[in-house]
């Protein structure tokens, strides 16, 4: 069972990585609305269970643009901004 679980989203967009909604111990949520620019959404979580040294880390992608070409875009802004930001 995790007794720490936090999250930023992050958004890639063509002037690069914007921070989104989050999540903080002792914080809680705070949301924030996406950027109309943005291409694609990842999910940045760190969590940590009782007996847990270090938090586990994840990246997952939550969300990805739809429109005609986006698919080039993305890997052109990914490889001029690099990958998404592993942090809070």
């Amino acid at each position: 069972m995790a007794i720490s679980r936090q999250w930023t989203e992050w958004h890639l967009t063509p002037g690069g990585w914007v921070s989104g909604s989050s999540r903080r111990d002792g914080e809680g949520n705070v949301w924030r609305d996406e950027p109309e620019d943005r291409i694609i959404t990842f999910v940045y979580q760190e969590q940590t269970g009782k007996t847990d040294a270090e938090p586990r880390v994840a990246v997952q992608e939550s969300w990805r643009s739809k429109a005609a070409g986006a698919g080039a875009d993305i890997e052109n802004l990914l490889a001029q901004h690099g990958p998404c930001p592993q942090k809070l």
